[in-house]
């Protein structure tokens, strides 16, 4: 089995961190547009697709369309949280570091870490103190 390099697993974990973050997005904006009679596919496609673009599209976009009837699901919770922590963790590690990845993988890994709460707190409301926990 092929190993990998003890000093390239930062560099991996956060190209793998691109892929995992957008599929997340995918699934909550799909979920999010369906909820809301939207495009969910083209809608999930173009923030798969284009993150950067996509997301703050749809953000804006959504003002127009009617309210949810039911609430998000603890699942398209968590994953909006960890697709929208995990690119902007991913877009502005690249912003305000050197252009290599030694540099970016750190400190991408440990925005990742600050903004996936920070993400569920804002944008889904949910309670700091109940974070990660079972709902009853």
């Amino acid at each position: 089995m092929p190993s990998i390099e003890p000093r390239l697993l930062p560099v991996a974990i956060v190209l793998l961190l691109v892929p995992v973050s957008a599929g997340c997005l995918y699934y909550a904006v799909y979920k999010d547009a369906m909820a809301r009679g939207a495009n969910a596919i083209g809608w999930g496609a173009a923030v798969f697709l284009l993150p950067p673009i996509g997301g703050p599209a749809y953000a804006v976009y959504r003002r127009r369309l009617p309210d949810r009837t039911d609430p998000p699901g603890r699942t398209e919770r968590v994953l909006g949280a960890v697709g929208i922590g995990g690119i902007t963790a991913v877009l502005f590690s690249t912003s305000i570091t050197p252009p290599d990845p030694y540099s970016t993988a750190p400190v991408a890994l440990l925005l990742f870490v600050v903004l996936v709460p920070l993400a569920a707190i804002v944008c889904y409301d949910v309670d700091p103190r109940t974070f990660g926990h079972s709902e009853s």
